[in-house]
């Protein structure tokens, strides 16, 4: 997390200052679990938790300081030991320190969504934009409302990219990311079936996937999937919203495409692919499991040239992607079988893509599946399941 002082956090924030002994704070803090030896302690409200409520907890965690919207019973007795500001609301100042903190860095931001496949594109952009420049990116899944804040906010202003991952159960979230964000590179890699339960068709949470690209600047550079009807559409509409705005183009089907891939083997333990990236023709072998896998490869070739890699680079690149813990995963067991641990917030789309990449696996032996729960389906949860 990048030192802060009192004074930007007032620029950022308009913040009222109640106290303050300490001017300089090393980081952000939200967890009264840890040490917060000089850190600013936010005291967020959620669905569920209200951290006002361990304001003395923060103090004795050694918070410099703490950022509050309520008053608390202890405030005189803490004024002269650390710092306290308060605002109308803390999340939307924690959000102000984010897009403060990203416009104090040279990076270019780029901006990713998705129904399936976003941390995993993610993962795969930060590794084929670092074999080239240097890149900053959040491990596992800090896509909402405070997560990509806490992103931003542990960017290193000497960072050339900043993957920032944008995840959405409600229409309306991705615009408000987007505006935190501020993204100069944007991409909606695919829509399905997450989160049907809040939208109720396919076609709402296209419109909210969408938010993406309506809502970034006609400067940025947006990337679209050309294989799925509803990110087409996409596309189409962006060009006749900004007829000369910068796009960039991925699929496994049209070769006309900026990023054209196909599979040409698969295996348990990885993916052989072919095409062209920008007429630049090629051949890699990547470590990955499973078909759906294209997808996000083409997703992360693609942002990546939108963040300044040449084609050469962006084949390079390719070979050092890899799925994160419980994605995918190829586990060898003690008893000789090979596992895929495919364990991260299912939903139909991904559980059929997972299926239909198993009966492609010529093995000897048998093929067992462990299921669990899909969430988030609502009334439709009986039928997807079956």
């Amino acid at each position: 997390m990048r030192a802060i002082s009192l004074q930007q956090i007032q620029e950022a924030t308009r913040a009222q200052v109640i106290s303050q002994p300490n001017q300089n704070f090393v980081g952000i803090g939200t967890d009264t679990r840890v040490d917060l030896s000089g850190q600013l302690f936010i005291a967020l409200k959620g669905e569920s938790f209200d951290a006002h409520a361990f304001l003395c907890k923060a103090v004795e965690q050694n918070a410099a300081g703490i950022l509050i919207h309520e008053g608390f019973e202890q405030i005189e007795k803490f004024k002269d030991k650390i710092t306290i500001l308060k605002v109308n609301d803390t999340l939307k100042a924690l959000q102000s320190l984010g897009t403060w903190a990203r416009r104090q860095s040279r990076a270019k931001v780029i901006g990713i969504t998705g129904s399936n496949g976003k941390t995993t594109t993610k993962e795969f952009t930060a590794a084929i934009v670092g074999s080239a420049k240097s890149v900053h990116y959040n491990e596992g899944s800090f896509n909402n409302h405070w997560g990509v804040p806490f992103t931003l906010l542990q960017l290193d202003p000497g960072k050339d990219v900043a993957v920032v991952e944008m995840g959405m159960n409600h229409a309306g979230e991705i615009i408000e990311l987007v505006k935190i964000a501020e993204p100069d590179v944007v991409v909606c890699t695919m829509v399905g079936r997450a989160h049907i339960e809040h939208f109720g068709t396919i076609e709402k949470i296209a419109e909210a996937k969408e938010e993406i690209y309506i809502t970034a600047s006609k400067q940025s550079t947006q990337v679209f999937n050309l294989d799925t009807d509803q990110t087409h559409l996409m596309f189409m509409r962006a060009r006749e919203r900004n007829p000369g705005g910068k796009f960039i183009t991925f699929s496994s089907l049209n070769p006309e495409a900026d990023v054209f891939l196909k599979i040409i083997n698969l295996s348990m333990s990885d993916l052989q692919v072919e095409g062209t990236i920008k007429n630049i023709k090629g051949q890699v072998r990547v470590t990955v499991f499973g078909s759906q896998n294209l997808t996000n490869l083409m997703a992360a070739a693609a942002v990546a040239l939108g963040a300044g890699l040449n084609p050469d680079e962006v084949w390079k690149g390719l070979e050092k992607c890899r799925t994160n813990w419980g994605r995918n995963q190829l586990v060898h067991l003690k008893s000789g079988a090979q596992l895929i641990f495919d364990a991260y917030n299912a939903n139909p789309d991904s559980m059929k893509a997972l299926i239909d990449n198993i009966k492609l696996l010529k093995n000897p032996g048998k093929k067992i599946g462990v299921f669990g729960e899909l969430l988030e389906m609502g009334e439709f949860a009986g039928d997807l399941h079956k």
